[in-house]
């Protein structure tokens, strides 16, 4: 892809999270966060001669990410079964996060996620009910080109 100082609407976007043995697409998401590797965890070093003055680090382990996806709440809708048997099982799940550009889908994070908490939402005379849905990563790939499920 060329690159561009464009920026692009998140229209098209896409999350997905596997439901027995096949990947589903999560209905009516309005946002989402996406998804990473988390970060390296930062063990200070710092000793009495430690040069400038200034603090010294190493790595240590990667802190596992949470990302959040927002969408109208729909009760006992398949969207809403699916992220109410996630949060209970806990169990493990593929999933893929497509990424488009212009609303056409150019690149996906797939990876594995544990679904850490799950809200309905508010209900308000005048609003839309939104529900939230949180994932922790437990392992993920490198953001590659879209491709269309099978």
């Amino acid at each position: 892809m060329a690159e561009t100082q464009e920026a692009s609407l998140g229209y098209g976007g896409e999350l997905w999270l596997k439901s027995g043995a096949a990947l589903k697409e999560l209905k009516q998401v309005k946002e989402f966060d996406v998804p990473s590797g988390g970060a390296r965890e930062q063990v200070e070093t710092t000793h009495l001669k430690s040069p400038n003055w200034r603090r010294e680090y190493v790595s240590g382990f990667f802190e596992d990410s949470d990302f959040e996806v927002v969408l109208n709440s729909r009760p006992l809708s398949d969207t809403d079964t699916l992220l109410a048997a996630a949060l209970a099982d806990g169990e493990v799940r593929d999933f893929k996060a497509v990424l488009p550009e212009d609303g056409t889908p150019v690149a996906q994070v797939t990876g594995t996620a544990r679904c850490i908490a799950y809200s309905r939402g508010r209900v308000t005379a005048e609003g839309v009910m939104e529900a939230t849905a949180t994932f922790r990563v437990v392992t993920i790939a490198d953001i590659v080109a879209y491709a269309a499920p099978a």
